[in-house]
């Protein structure tokens, strides 16, 4: 408690000895505090002068530059110089201590230097092997200096050229692939063609009927040559960036209604049901109509040449803030892990089994075209598997393009 207590006519304040104690702890504690920071700042000069004398030391000591290494050089040649002066007579001519200066610094020079000189000739060596094509050679790195930089420069610009080298000789064995791919694929129909047409120069058929059966599959040949021809070329432009968007702004929500109204007379005649799961508001955003529509409906082509009958196809559409979901689910027979990480490869095909659609398995370009698409769209494309259930997945931004971005 405080009490008041007259002395010597004067007041004076007493406190309890809990009250004192609390004042002494209060003390205590302001005490410590300004002694933590006080340590603090301590520890942070300290740590910054010892960075600082680091630094110095290994500026000083010529392991991470050449002009300190020649400062030594200098320095030595001072002290040498004075030490051979102090021997010799006084009276000596100047030219001949200048003479001897030029000796000793000449001589601590070249033994001072020789290992820069080793690993300059190092470096000629190395840039000439480079130079006659051997982009595996690394120079070795065994100094911290301006040489040790310039030699893992050198070994970075070794390793670019390497890779550059390497992108351009799988350019180089795609683009004979495709050569091959092509001349296989195109060879088919139309062997088959030549074979329809030349039954009806010979007039080889028994009846109208039979007639009528070659010249439609004649046709039929033409048109799968004329989509793979078509397919071939949308390839190569979204491949080569032989290709221009042509952005609009549309509603994303009524192009796919539109597009599931088309796609599902053609579902259900091949036993498939189509199910629409789509946001009910518009969903305005700029894109290549054209090409969406092509990546979109190849993917639903898929679906549908690998659907088990019967079955059904489910569309998923959604906005979620800035970006566009769409999904195209369906069931069909289960595929390995390695087959799921082809199926965006172009000319990998598979054939439908007995219990999926009967519809004429594609050249292998479909889901090729789509993934070029969607990426130059700006979005991205995967698929999701389990045991059969298929999710194809397309994900856009509503505003940004590879061309504006």
């Amino acid at each position: 408690m405080i009490k008041f207590i007259k002395k010597c006519g004067r007041s004076k304040l007493r406190f309890s000895p809990k009250i004192r104690s609390w004042s002494t702890s209060a003390t205590f504690v302001r005490r410590s505090r300004s002694t933590l920071e006080l340590l603090n700042i301590l520890k942070q000069y300290g740590e910054w002068g010892i960075g600082l004398i680091n630094k110095f030391w290994v500026f000083i000591s010529g392991k991470r530059s050449i002009s300190a290494q020649l400062i030594w050089v200098i320095f030595i040649s001072f002290i040498i110089t004075n030490i051979v002066f102090s021997i010799i007579p006084h009276d000596i001519n100047e030219l001949i201590r200048l003479l001897i200066f030029i000796g000793i610094y000449i001589v601590c020079f070249i033994i001072l230097t020789r290992n820069i000189v080793k690993n300059l000739s190092q470096l000629s060596n190395g840039l000439m092997v480079i130079a006659r094509g051997d982009l595996n050679y690394r120079l070795p790195i065994s100094r911290l200096d301006e040489l040790g930089a310039v030699a893992q420069n050198v070994n970075h610009m070794a390793e670019q050229l390497q890779k550059q080298v390497e992108r351009e000789r799988q350019l180089e064995s795609s683009k004979m692939e495709l050569i091959t791919n092509v001349s296989h694929d195109l060879r088919t129909p139309l062997t088959s063609i030549i074979g329809y047409l030349d039954l009806l120069k010979k007039q080889a058929f028994q009846d109208e009927n039979e007639r009528e059966r070659y010249i439609n599959n004649a046709f039929n040949k033409t048109q799968q040559l004329k989509k793979l021809i078509d397919d071939l070329f949308e390839y190569t432009r979204l491949s080569y960036g032989d290709t221009q968007m042509n952005l609009q702004e549309v509603d994303f929500h009524s192009l796919i209604e539109q597009m599931a109204s088309e796609f599902e007379p053609v579902a259900r005649e091949q036993g498939i049901n189509l199910i629409k799961a789509l946001s009910p508001d518009p969903i305005f955003m700029r894109i290549d109509v054209e090409k969406i529509v092509r990546a979109i409906d190849n993917l639903l082509m898929n679906a549908l040449k690998f659907s088990l009958v019967p079955g059904e196809i489910r569309i998923n559409l959604f906005s979620q803030g800035r970006v566009v979901k769409l999904s195209i689910e369906n069931h069909g027979n289960p595929i390995t892990k390695e087959q799921e990480e082809q199926l965006f490869e172009r000319f990998y095909t598979m054939q439908p089994s007995q219990s999926e659609v009967n519809l004429p398995s594609g050249y292998g370009l479909g889901l090729s075209i789509a993934k070029s698409i969607v990426e130059l769209q700006g979005g991205r494309i995967w698929l999701e598997h389990n045991e059969g259930y298929y999710r194809f997945n397309i994900e856009l931004n509503r505003s940004v393009t590879k061309e504006e971005g």
